[in-house]
Parts: C-alpha cells; sequence; structure tokens
C-alpha cells in the first residue's frame, strides 16, 4: 500500500470557545442541578423513622461524589496504563495518539485529592464497618466478622493505604508526561528507555495495589461480601472506560484537522480494542456471577440478591446490555470502528453503561442503614430500595464529566499533539495493516 507524504511538525491543540461552554457549562449546570436535587430529595420509605430518612439524603450525596469520584479517577489512572502497557510492550502503532492518554491521565492530581476528600468525609457514613462502635465487644451494634478483620479494615490504615496508592500512581504518571515532552525537545533515547524502566515498575505496583484499592474503596462497601475476581472485574470497568474516551478524543480530534499523523487504522485499532474489551469486561461479569452464585455461599450471594431480586433488577440487566451487546454487534463491522457517528453513539453508551456499573457497585450498600442486629436484620443492615438516577445523579456526572474534560482539554495544550522525537513515531504515522 502506498503512503500519503507525512510530515511531522509542531501541532498545537487551541481551546475554543466552544471547549470551554462545554466544559464550564457541563460543571455550572451539574451544580446547579446536583444542589436541586439534594434539597428536593425527601424520601418516604414504610418503616424508617425521620431520622433514619433525614440521614438518607446525606449517605445520597456523598454516595454521588463516591460514585463519580472513583469512575473518572479509574479512568485516568487506565490512561496511564495503557501508556505502560504499550510502553513494556515496545508498541509503535499508538505514538501517534499518545498525547491524549497522557493528558487524561493529569485529571490524577486534581482527582485523586478530591477523592481521599470524599472518602474521609464519607467513610462513617457510607462503610459499615467504619461505624462507631461495630468492632467492639460488647457494644449493641457490635459484629463479630467485621471485627475480624479490624486488623485491616480499620480507617487510619485505610486513609494510609489509599494516599500511599495514590502518591505512587499519580507519580508514576507525571513521569510518563515529563518524560514524553523532554523528548520533544532533546530527542535522542534517554526517556525512551526512563519511561520503560518506570512503566516496568509501575505495572508490578500497580496490579497489587490496584487490587486492593478495588477492596478498600469498592467491595468494603458492602463489607460482609468478597469476591475473588472482584479487582479485576474493577480494573476491566476502568480500562474500557479509558479506551473509549482516547477513541472518542481521536475523532474528535481529527474531525478539527489536528492530529494529521493519525489514520483511520489507528481509529480502528482503538475501536478493536473497544470491542475486544468490552468481551472481557463481560466475561468478567459472568465469571463472578456464576462462580458465587453456583458456590451459594450465603455472604457472597447476598450481593447479587440484592441486586438480582430487589429494586435495582431493571438497572442490573440494562448494564449488560449497554456495555455488551451494544458494542459487540455495532462493533462487529470493520467501517463502523471508523465511523464518528457509529462511533460516537457507541463511545457514548459504554460510557454510560460503565458509570452506571460504578453506580450500581456502591448505591445499594452505601444507601443502606445500619441498626442493630436483631432477628429481623442480623447483618445489623437496613436495605433501603432504590432511590432512582434523579436529578442529583445527573447533576454531579455532569459536574465530574465536565471537569475531567477541561483538565484533559487544557493538558493537551501544553505540549506537541504527538510527540515528534519518540522513536517510533514514523512507524506509527505509516501504520498499516496491510489490509
Amino acid at each position: 500500500m502506498e503512503h500519503a507524504e507525512v510530515h511531522i511538525r509542531e501541532e498545537k491543540y487551541q481551546i475554543t470557545e466552544g471547549n470551554k461552554k462545554w466544559a464550564f457549562g457541563l460543571m455550572i449546570v451539574g451544580l446547579i442541578l446536583a444542589a436541586i436535587g439534594y434539597f428536593t430529595y425527601h424520601p418516604h420509605i414504610e418503616g424508617l423513622s425521620e431520622h433514619d430518612l433525614h440521614h438518607l439524603t446525606t449517605k445520597r450525596l456523598l454516595a454521588n461524589l463516591l460514585v463519580n469520584g472513583y469512575f473518572f479517577f479509574i479512568v485516568s489512572i487506565c490512561a496511564a496504563v495503557f501508556i505502560a502497557i504499550s510502553q513494556i510492550a515496545n508498541a509503535g502503532w499508538y505514538v501517534a495518539i499518545r498525547r491524549i492518554p497522557e493528558a487524561m491521565s493529569e485529571y490524577t492530581l486534581i482527582g485523586g485529592p478530591i477523592l481521599i476528600l470524599i472518602t474521609i468525609f464519607g467513610l462513617p457514613i457510607l462503610y459499615h464497618w467504619a461505624h462507631e462502635g461495630i468492632m467492639t465487644e460488647g457494644a449493641s451494634n457490635y459484629d463479630a466478622l467485621l471485627a475480624g478483620k479490624s486488623w485491616y479494615l480499620n480507617k487510619p490504615f485505610f486513609i494510609i493505604r489509599m494516599s500511599a496508592y495514590f502518591a505512587f500512581w499519580i507519580f508514576c504518571a507525571h513521569m510518563f508526561r515529563k518524560y514524553s515532552r523532554n523528548e520533544d525537545e532533546i530527542g535522542g533515547l534517554t526517556n525512551y528507555h526512563k519511561t520503560y524502566n518506570l512503566s516496568t515498575a509501575f505495572m508490578v505496583v500497580f496490579a497489587f495495589t490496584f487490587s486492593m484499592y478495588s477492596w478498600d474503596q469498592m467491595m468494603s462497601i458492602d463489607a460482609h461480601w468478597y469476591s475473588t475476581i472482584f479487582s479485576i472485574y474493577n480494573f476491566a470497568t476502568g480500562w474500557v472506560s479509558a479506551i473509549t474516551i482516547i477513541y472518542l478524543f481521536t475523532h474528535y480530534l481529527r474531525g478539527k484537522n489536528y492530529l494529521n499523523v493519525a489514520t483511520d487504522e489507528h481509529q480502528h485499532d482503538l475501536g478493536k480494542f473497544m470491542f475486544a474489551f468490552s468481551v472481557f469486561w463481560t466475561y468478567m461479569w459472568v465469571a463472578q456471577f456464576l462462580l458465587i452464585w453456583y458456590a451459594n455461599i450465603p455472604e457472597e450471594v447476598a450481593y447479587y440478591k440484592t441486586r438480582l431480586f430487589g429494586s435495582y433488577k431493571f438497572l442490573f440487566y440494562f448494564v449488560v446490555l449497554v456495555n455488551f451487546l451494544i458494542p459487540f454487534f455495532f462493533f462487529m463491522r470493520r467501517d463502523f470502528k471508523r465511523s464518528r457517528a457509529v462511533g460516537f453513539f457507541v463511545g457514548g453508551a459504554l460510557l454510560i453503561g460503565h458509570w452506571l456499573d460504578v453506580y450500581l457497585m456502591t448505591m445499594p450498600g452505601a444507601m443502606n442503614l445500619a441498626t442493630d442486629p436483631s432477628d429481623a436484620h442480623p447483618a445489623g443492615i437496613i436495605q433501603v430500595p432504590f432511590q432512582g438516577v434523579g436529578i442529583m445523579e445527573v447533576g454531579f456526572l455532569c459536574l465530574f464529566a465536565g471537569l475531567f474534560l477541561w483538565v484533559t482539554l487544557k493538558a493537551l495544550t501544553k505540549a506537541n499533539l504527538y510527540p515528534t522525537k519518540h522513536p517510533y513515531i514514523m512507524e506509527s504515522a505509516l501504520h498499516d495493516v496491510g489490509i
């Protein structure tokens, strides 16, 4: 196949008024909607006292903050993982679009501290194991099962672990960007080798720390429950979402006559990643569900009982429909992976679907009310029915999406839109799969 002439040149992105309107508009509208949703939320649930009902308002506020804080943070850190894996694999094809995941990873500098603050304020309200007296023998709400986990599930150690994970991940993401931008200035292989060495260390540490982090942040919301593949399932959610956003940004930039070195082949490869890892996410979803359901261990099955037979039933199946069937059937076709219209539809559906997936991980456990153990409530938990995806949920999603969009767009302006002196830049620009 003959290639068009490729020119490696400086190409800087300029933020437009439209960008500002979208980013700040989402944040402002999101903040307004979230406030309206908070002040107009007056639940009426039979059997609950006025005190419990008032408590639900605070729980829903913090739970929404946790859902969005977690979702956008794991998306941004998975963008750094995308760089690290590609670097270790000595991949050449991705170099033309590398600055997009670099820009996405810059959100970790803001998203990490925000998520830590949300967690600190939310610990005694959202996490059953963090309630006062629950691990103190003799207390009215004492839980022997949770007390047995007190060596790991305790507030100081929890915050220390989380801070350590974030510090290492954010540092590595920052260094990936720094080495890449240094490479533009001095060329050579020095920064390439530094990135390679850091990527190997990062991936080894990340594999262990992300597993523990997902247990801490998400699985411990339902502290009586556990799953051996929950961390892989969480990673699949962040990974598919990160690749989807890279795909959408590539479409957007090419549509605005940027990224002259990126071609339909790059778009196609990203589409194949979206297709393949949507299937991988579904495999993790099915594997976790079938293993737990077949084993029928009460403390494991309780997680699915709430979601499969309770008021979350529709959302439970809807998430699978959106995250599997839509990318599977639409992205089967080669031309659809390259189509802007189809790509934006599938990409938008995947992002909504995986946000709902995180919502479904969080809300059933976070919205439950703690009580003293009794015959009616042996686990010391009052199940609260699904409160719906309403104005508050839409508002916080818009708020965090606008912040993520602004940080990413701003980061794109800080360097050339592709690394001009990367050793594989020409290989990427001449990307040809031979079809």
